[in-house]
């Protein structure tokens, strides 16, 4: 808190000189008179002329303004001291590493929405391995649907239990169907990675 005060104080003393300087004021803090003794005396081997002038909002004693300290805006600790960065969030415990192999158990895929109907499966895995792929919904609408499916789903099973991915070839015929089933498949799988 007491920092902040001090830096808003720093910020508008410099402001007010920096105006005071566009409108061609003089600040209390350029007055010879009212400077300490070490500013008024140039450093040895300068010149103390108006092209060695500092440049307008600077203030040569780092004062900053009438009755401020000068270490307005900066910050002193005592020798021997750490400085800490302030607190942010607690540090969190490292996230739970993914699975390397699937969950045993059944594990449905999102409905995907295919031309025709939506496609939706699930699977079993036993012993880290899909052993069953069970199609819960596939596009039946229309009589050519139902003979495309009844052509292609079987198919797609034995690629996917081949497989044990949904990294399957799109069966010739059925293409909506084919990335219906892969979508849905891998999204089983995910879930059962993530169990």
């Amino acid at each position: 808190m007491r920092r902040a005060l001090m830096a808003l104080m720093g910020t508008a003393a410099g402001t007010v000189l920096l105006v005071g300087a566009k409108a061609g004021f003089s600040s209390p803090s350029s007055d010879p008179a009212l400077q300490p003794q070490s500013a008024q005396s140039p450093v040895p081997g300068t010149s103390a002329g108006p092209s060695q002038a500092p440049p307008a909002g600077a203030d040569p004693t780092g004062a900053g303004a009438p009755g401020a300290s000068p270490a307005a805006g900066k910050t002193t600790q005592p020798a021997g001291t750490k400085t800490t960065a302030p607190a942010g969030k607690p540090a969190t415990t490292a996230a739970k590493p993914p699975r390397t192999t699937m969950k045993d158990g059944t594990f449905n895929g999102n409905p995907i929405y295919v031309d025709y109907g939506n496609v939706e499966l699930s699977i079993v895995v036993a012993g880290g391995k899909i052993t069953d792929v069970k199609v819960l919904d596939s596009p039946s609408e229309h009589s050519r649907s139902v003979q495309i499916n009844n052509s292609a789903l079987p198919k797609l099973r034995a690629e996917a239990l081949a497989a044990q991915s949904a990294n399957i070839d799109t069966v010739s015929g059925a293409t909506y169907t084919s990335s219906g089933y892969k979508l849905s498949l891998q999204s089983a799988i995910d879930r059962a990675f993530q169990a």
